[in-house]
């Protein structure tokens, strides 16, 4: 049985590993001006999981077909 400090452990990567993934697409992002992209960043980093995870329905664009 996984001990609570492994647990914690787990959640905290998942985390970072959502964080720097929003991150990654807020950069490379190319309809999204600079501005914007500071805006998204400071969010993530204020609030981690709602802000990775408020992204990508509010601020990821969509490809058109």
């Amino acid at each position: 049985m996984l001990e609570l400090a492994n647990v914690r452990w787990y959640i905290g990567l998942a985390i970072l590993l959502v964080d720097l993934t929003a991150l990654a697409f807020i950069w490379r992002s190319p309809g999204h001006s600079r501005k914007a992209k500071i805006v998204w960043t400071i969010i993530v980093a204020l609030l981690p999981v709602l802000g990775a995870l408020a992204w990508f329905p509010l601020g990821h664009e969509r490809r058109r077909h």
